[in-house]
């Protein structure tokens, strides 16, 4: 519980002051404890920092995957899936996203450069792996997707959209209209459901 707490001071430090400026005196009064207290969590300020990007990482990470395995959820029949697809696109378009996919970003960069936040984001991604398995799975023991559509494939397809939909207005070779990515969406998503023909 007070490592939770640290963890949640130093991430609103983090987003308020970045990692130049941040301090961890700011954390633990933010936390409620004392400095001491905090150190007796973790061994320095760069592992604290790690520890943050780690606990907002996961954070967002199991969000998205809970988001994008929610509307499969009670899928039954190919139309069932053809709605629960129609969800996912649409979650996929919000704000928040492109917010979750910045982070995810800053995450991976930090992590390159410490063991600590490496090995925290490797255990948060099997976790939201497992998490997508165990819900895709019942769409292949169903027979929903469609011939030579396997449930990693499905999975990592859709599961892209949430991290790897990054804006590229700026891009004018790759720029495209809301609704002409919207309908190429749409066009994927029923090609990968089994047809009842």
């Amino acid at each position: 519980m007070t490592r939770d707490k640290i963890l949640e001071a130093a991430a609103h430090e983090i987003e308020r002051n970045g990692l130049t400026q941040f301090r961890v005196k700011r954390v633990a009064l933010g936390a409620g404890i004392s400095v001491a207290l905090l150190y007796s969590y973790f061994e320095d300020r760069e592992d604290l920092i790690a520890a943050t990007m780690v606990h907002r990482y996961r954070q967002v990470l199991l969000g998205n995957a809970e988001t994008f395995t929610t509307p499969l959820r009670g899928v039954e029949t190919t139309d069932d899936l053809r709605r629960a697809i129609i969800t996912i696109i649409a979650d996929a378009q919000t704000p928040e996203r492109t917010e979750a996919r910045e982070l995810r970003i800053e995450g991976m960069s930090f992590a390159q450069h410490n063991v600590t936040a490496s090995k925290g984001i490797a255990a948060a991604k099997e976790e939201a792996g497992e998490l997508i398995v165990k819900h895709v799975q019942p769409l292949v023991d169903k027979n929903l997707l469609a011939e030579g559509m396997s449930g990693v494939a499905f999975a990592r397809i859709w599961y892209a959209l949430f991290f790897g939909q990054i804006a590229l207005e700026g891009e004018k070779n790759l720029a495209i209209t809301t609704e002409d990515w919207l309908r190429a969406l749409h066009v994927i998503a029923y090609s990968m459901v089994r047809s009842e023909s």
